[in-house]
C-alpha cells in the first residue's frame, strides 16, 4: 500500500473520530444545559387569596347561622357588639339593669355556648373578622344609599304631585 494512501486514510479517520468527538460533547453539553433551563414542573399551590375569601365567607355563614349577623327589615345586617361576652355575665349577674337599646337587636337572648363564644371572638378579633365587618359596613352604607335615594325620589314625587 501507498504510504500517502495510508496517511489521508488515517488521517480521515481522526477527522471523523474528532468529529464524532466534538458531536458527542456537544450532544452532552446540550443535554445538561436542557435540564438545567428547562422549566420546573408546575405544582398546584393553595393560592392564599382564595384561601382567605373562603375562611372569610364561612366566617360569615357560620355567624349568621349562629345569630351572631341578623339581617334587619331594612335590609342591613346588624353585627353582634363586641362587648357581648361582658353583655351576657352582666345579665346572669343582674338581669333587672340591661335595658334594650334604642333599635338594636335583642343579642342577650340568643344562642351563647362556646361555639358562639368562638366564633364571636373570630368575628371582632380576627383579621378575617374584619373583613368581614367592613365588608359589612359597606354593604349597609350602599344599602342606606340606595334607600335614601328612593326616599328622595318618593319625597320628590309627592312634590311634584301637591304642586300641581
Amino acid at each position: 500500500m501507498n504510504p500517502l494512501i495510508v496517511t489521508c486514510v488515517m488521517a480521515q479517520r481522526s477527522a471523523l473520530m474528532n468529529a464524532g468527538v466534538v458531536l458527542l460533547i456537544l450532544g452532552l453539553l446540550y443535554l445538561r444545559l436542557a435540564a438545567i433551563y428547562a422549566p420546573l414542573p408546575v405544582q398546584p399551590r393553595p393560592d392564599p387569596v382564595a384561601a382567605s375569601h373562603r375562611e372569610d365567607a364561612d366566617l360569615f355563614e357560620r355567624t349568621l347561622a349562629m345569630g351572631l349577623l341578623r339581617p334587619g327589615a331594612d335590609g342591613r345586617i346588624a353585627v353582634a357588639p363586641a362587648d357581648l361576652p361582658l353583655r351576657q355575665i352582666f345579665r346572669r349577674e343582674h338581669p333587672e339593669l340591661l335595658t334594650p337599646r334604642h333599635e338594636e337587636p335583642d343579642w342577650l337572648h340568643g344562642r351563647w355556648d362556646d361555639a358562639s363564644r368562638r366564633w364571636h371572638r373570630a368575628l371582632h378579633f380576627s383579621a378575617a373578622g374584619r373583613y368581614v365587618r367592613q365588608q359589612i359596613e359597606q354593604f349597609n352604607a350602599r344599602t342606606a344609599a340606595v334607600l335614601g335615594q328612593a326616599q328622595w325620589v318618593g319625597a320628590g314625587l309627592r312634590e311634584i304631585e301637591r304642586n300641581e
